[in-house]
């Protein structure tokens, strides 16, 4: 098939980011930042979920939606996943030697997870950095887990046996959607921020997490709320007994010195235990 000047384009951009993005591991231009999850019900501090970002030398700090595909399709994803899981267990633990005892979440990719190196990538971050494995989350999205075929649940079982846990990042309700993921030892689902997002104009939505979280309480699943923007979807979700919440109305990500503050200031002012 003949290709045309568009295609020539995309793919010299698509060479052009590779090589940046070697460029990038090699100059450990990568960095982590902090989002905190608060806890509706109590107002307590309840973890942070690891985000990674580019500190790309001419175009300033970069979101993963602008890098994620290209280091997924070239595979450069594993050693960049590796050292962000690393340092988000230690980190962790640097916090935990302070003092302060919460969870820390940490995406992991479709190819991640499908490479049999990751049961001891994960085993080396917990030991190298003595982090409580009960502490550590893993992030999953929901196709990762249900289009992994007959090998997801024993891979799930086999980084069980860590005593790590596991949350669906990006969940959307309603359907069989949670009755599929059963066969999955899940310990935590994520409301979307976009179905969120629609809380306040739909009743269905409203509706769809009563009834997701009457359901949690006998699979014993925590539900989270992500993207949670105004104090109104906050009491809404509160009203609904959602467990925990994250976005902007609580906290935009951080470096973790940022985060230290935020928690020195969270226990003064909001009176709760860290």
């Amino acid at each position: 098939m003949a290709t045309g000047p568009a295609d020539s384009n995309a793919e010299d951009v698509s060479l052009d980011l590779a090589r940046e993005l070697t460029q990038a591991i090699e100059d450990e231009q990568f960095f982590l930042v902090y989002q905190p999850t608060i806890d509706l019900q109590t107002n307590a501090f309840a973890g942070v979920e690891a985000l990674i970002r580019w500190r790309h030398p001419r175009r300033g700090i970069l979101s993963p939606d602008t890098f994620i595909d290209e280091l997924e399709a070239s595979g450069q994803i594993m050693p960049v996943g590796r050292w962000a899981l690393n340092t988000a267990c230690a980190q962790g633990a640097a916090w935990h030697d302070k003092g302060y005892r919460f969870s820390v979440s940490v995406n992991v990719s479709e190819r991640q997870f499908e490479t049999p190196a990751f049961f001891q990538d994960v085993a080396d971050a917990l030991s190298s950095s003595r982090f409580d494995p009960s502490l550590l989350v893993l992030e999953f999205a929901q196709a990762t887990l249900l289009g992994g075929g007959e090998a997801t649940a024993p891979r799930l079982e086999l980084l069980r046996t860590l005593g790590v846990r596991f949350a669906i990042d990006d969940f959307e309700p309603g359907g069989s959607a949670l009755d599929e993921l059963e066969q999955f030892p899940i310990d935590i689902v994520k409301l979307d921020r976009e179905f969120i997002a629609g809380l306040a104009t739909s009743s269905e939505a409203s509706s769809l997490v009563h009834r997701l979280v009457e359901s949690s309480e006998t699979r014993h699943l925590q539900v989270i709320a992500s993207g949670i923007e105004d104090s109104d979807q906050r009491e809404q979700l509160q009203n609904e007994k959602v467990h925990v919440g994250q976005g902007y109305l609580f906290s935009k990500p951080h470096e973790a010195a940022e985060i230290d503050r935020f928690l020195e200031d969270f226990a003064i002012f909001s009176g709760k235990p860290l």
